[in-house]
């Protein structure tokens, strides 16, 4: 799994080392120039190593000294920054600035930012102005919103900010996503779409782990936006937002801040913004449901009299971490793929190292990184039960009455030994998959019904070793019909890792429909690829395709 955001600093000199179980407390220095009031944003290497971190003024490095100041940022912006790898670059970093309106006047600075070449011992910066043509702000006022997709290609990623239209002195306008593309030749504005809402500027935007939602907080307006996002072409859905407006009560205050994906991209949590000696409620969204509704799974005191729930942002080890303004802990939803009270919100998880704060903010980090296939942990990964997992997954796939395999070449998955040199025999170098459904000879497909099924991939050949293999996504075709009807999870960035000569991998699925006009002929197409093998680098993706037929209920 990727470490990048294995480190956190935030809030009054806070910081977390998630390369402990819990994570560990730590000191850093941010807020130590000027105020981290909010807006926060920190990354690592690969191998889990503190790089920098930033409020979206000043920059710190691993050592905790300042690198620069003068950043155009906000200490009152929720999202006053992020920070982006250069996909031309191992050691340059993009520090993306956000302002805000709610405490200044005009003129603001909008989106900002540097970049960052780390090559060197004292460090080299350029503006961002100096790299691209910023896109005209005219007309506008900046939301504190900004967050970062990556793309599908796992190579580049999307800038996603915010902006209002309409009189700068008002809390509200109408709000226009403008999306950006960075890629190994740079920062390019792509396009800006008008949301058809009014939008106010404080509040976090998210991206689910996957890649494939966008979560907006809107503040004073008391409501969640949800969006799907296309990560393979930057393009955001905005006829089908769903709109999910808190529960008002007589004694909360309303104002929506904090939002947070789950891990398996399901459920969505929020919290209120609450001043004075009230309580900040934590809330979930199924996002399967067809009328999606919020109940309320936790409940903070205010004790310091000023707000009681800032950010919620997800951590490496699946927790969803809960800030606190002015308190020395942090809260966490300890299980957050489950629905209900089942998901268990823990108002003091973590304490905090002594002398530090928490404020509003947490960082601001990317939602789904890939995955870094150089972990150094063999082709398990960096998970020490991947083994018996993959057992386990074997042996129910087996259990599942019909098996097709993608080429009928390909020997019956699960063998005992392989029969096939790749080199000598000179053949391709594809895996071979199966799909593996229905609990016995009667057992159908059907409309409005949940049908777990399992995909094995297995390797052949006894002389080569694939590396980098994931499934990259899975598809009914023809895509024809909404998720709220059909919907496969997980439906991409499956991680196989490596697949070891004469062995096979299982990983499970479900397809959940939820329609009565789905019926019909289908093709199960999975797209996959692979870094290498073992004995010839080689960059290769593919696709497999499985027959299916859904059956009226």
């Amino acid at each position: 799994m990727s470490k990048i955001n294995q480190n956190w600093a935030f809030g009054n000199k806070a910081g977390l080392d998630f390369s402990t179980n819990p994570p560990t407390s730590v000191a850093t220095a941010i807020g130590s120039v000027g105020s981290a009031k909010e807006g926060c944003a920190s990354i690592s290497d690969d191998n889990g190593n503190l790089l920098f971190y930033t409020d979206g003024m000043s920059v710190w490095d691993n050592t905790h000294t300042v690198k620069m100041t003068g950043l155009q940022g906000d200490f009152s912006s929720t999202q006053s920054a992020i920070i982006v790898p250069n996909p031309g670059s191992n050691n340059e970093y993009y520090v993306f600035t956000m302002d805000g309106s709610s405490n200044a006047s005009g003129p603001f600075n909008h989106l900002n930012g540097v970049l960052i070449d780390l090559s060197s011992s004292t460090w080299s910066f350029t503006p961002l102005s100096n790299l691209m043509t910023l896109p005209s702000t005219t007309g506008f006022s900046p939301c504190e919103k900004i967050t970062a997709v990556q793309h599908s290609n796992c190579k580049d990623f999307w800038l996603i900010t915010v902006l209002q239209k309409g009189i700068v002195s008002t809390s509200e306008g109408s709000g226009v996503f403008r999306i950006l593309k960075i890629t190994a030749s740079g920062v390019i504005h792509e396009y800006d779409l008008p949301m058809n809402q009014k939008i106010v500027e404080i509040g976090y935007l998210k991206g689910s782990p996957n890649g494939t939602k966008l979560a907006l907080a809107n503040g004073k307006k008391g409501n969640v936006l949800v969006y799907d996002f296309d990560p393979a072409t930057g393009v955001i859905d905005i006829v089908g937002v769903v709109n999910i407006d808190i529960p008002i009560t007589t004694s909360d205050n309303t104002t929506v801040y904090g939002v947070e994906f789950s891990p398996d991209n399901n459920l969505l949590y929020y919290a209120n913004l609450v001043s004075g000696r009230r309580e900040g409620r934590v809330f979930q969204v199924d996002l399967t449901s067809n009328s999606p509704v919020s109940i309320e799974v936790g409940a903070f005191k205010n004790k310091e009299e000023r707000y009681a729930i800032g950010a919620l942002q997800l951590g490496p080890d699946g927790k969803i971490y809960i800030v606190k303004d002015n308190e020395n802990s942090l809260g966490a939803i300890l299980k957050p793929n489950i629905v209900g009270l089942g998901c268990t919100v823990d108002i003091d998880y973590i304490t905090l190292q002594k002398g530090t704060l928490g404020y509003l903010g947490l960082p601001n980090l990317i939602s789904n990184p890939c995955p870094d296939d150089d972990c150094g942990c063999g082709c398990t990964g960096c998970n020490d039960e991947a083994e018996s997992q993959n057992e386990e997954l074997i042996e129910r796939a087996k259990t599942k009455y019909n098996t097709i395999k993608s080429d009928q070449n390909c020997p019956d998955p699960f063998m005992e030994h392989c029969k096939l040199n790749a080199i000598t025999n000179g053949v391709d170098f594809k895996p071979c998959f199966s799909f593996h459904w229905g609990d016995g000879i009667n057992d159908q497909i059907e409309e409005h019904d949940t049908e777990v099924f399992y995909l094995t991939v297995c390797n052949t050949f006894k002389d080569i070793k694939y590396n980098g293999l994931r499934i990259t996504k899975v598809t009914l075709t023809p895509d024809i019909h909404p998720l709220d009807k059909i919907h496969i999870v997980p439906d991409r960035f499956v991680n196989l890792d490596c697949l070891e000569p004469c062995s096979c991998q299982t990983r499970e699925f479900a397809m959940i429909n939820r329609a009565n006009d789905t019926a019909g002929n289908y093709i199960l197409e999975v797209e996959y690829c692979f870094d290498s093998i073992s004995l010839e680098s080689v960059k290769t993706n593919g696709k497999v395709e499985f027959p299916l037929e859904i059956t009226e209920d």
